[in-house]
């Protein structure tokens, strides 16, 4: 039987959900803005469905560690890089404490924010095999640029542009490391335009790079997950997490 659990890893609430048999990889789950992990429970036990052991950690700020005013544009200015940076830091010890525990592949889904945090997980940690990043970007600073566009704000100070590309995974992948990414996003996203991410794609296409990419956009949908998004999460962790039992 599926087993739910709380539990506590590297100093982060998580949800575990185990599948019915033995799992053959280990995903992390970040969720978004504003959600919480109890939120992921349903898309956390669907991929649990897939084989996967399913770990869901609780962001800076959201669920027991605290809450925001999320839907506050200010608040949402004034936090969003650092819970995504932070859930980034954090995923270090995650991901080493999980390795330490299951000899398992280890597969990163976020969606929004937590799409943000598993693009720059996955370009910081080379124990990561395969990132699937859902309506989202991987090019943060270019975000960031487009956001403060569409605010009417100032640009990024030196400061707060270098805290971005830090782990900004445009600017962290590793060609010679062996990962994969597959990005989904809505053609119509109005949340988190998807030019950001056509720029990333643009830039790693002039790289030298090796890392397998995929790019899928789906016309007339806008910040949602669909069904079709799941079927290619699927097929793709089944090729670059998915161990044989």
């Amino acid at each position: 039987m599926r087993i739910i659990n709380e539990c506590t890893i590297a100093g982060v609430p998580c949800l575990q959900i185990d599948p019915y048999l033995p799992p053959v990889g280990t995903i992390i789950l970040y969720h978004g803005w504003g959600s919480n992990i109890r939120d992921y429970l349903f898309f956390g036990s669907m991929i649990s469905d897939w084989g996967y052991k399913v770990i869901i950690p609780e962001l800076p700020h959201h669920g027991e560690r605290g809450n925001l005013a999320y839907f506050d544009t200010r608040v949402l200015q004034q936090h969003f890089w650092s819970v995504v940076i932070q859930a980034v830091e954090e995923a270090s010890n995650t991901v080493t404490n999980i390795l330490n525990t299951d000899d398992h592949p280890v597969g990163i889904i976020g969606n929004s924010d937590g799409g943000f945090i598993a693009g720059g997980v996955c370009a910081t940690n080379s124990n990561v095999n395969s990132a699937v990043v859902m309506n989202a970007s991987c090019a943060w600073l270019r975000s960031e640029e487009i956001f403060r566009e569409h605010d009417g704000r100032s640009p990024m100070s030196a400061i707060e542009a270098e805290n971005i590309r830090k782990y900004d995974p445009l600017f962290n992948i590793d060609a010679s490391i062996d990962q994969a990414f597959l990005l989904l996003h809505g053609k119509e996203d109005t949340t988190i335009p998807i030019e950001s991410q056509r720029y990333f794609m643009d830039r790693m296409s002039v790289k030298d790079n090796h890392t397998s990419l995929k790019f899928i956009e789906y016309a007339g949908v806008n910040h949602q997950i669909t069904l079709g998004m799941l079927q290619e999460a699927k097929e793709w962790l089944e090729k670059f997490v998915h161990v044989k039992r």
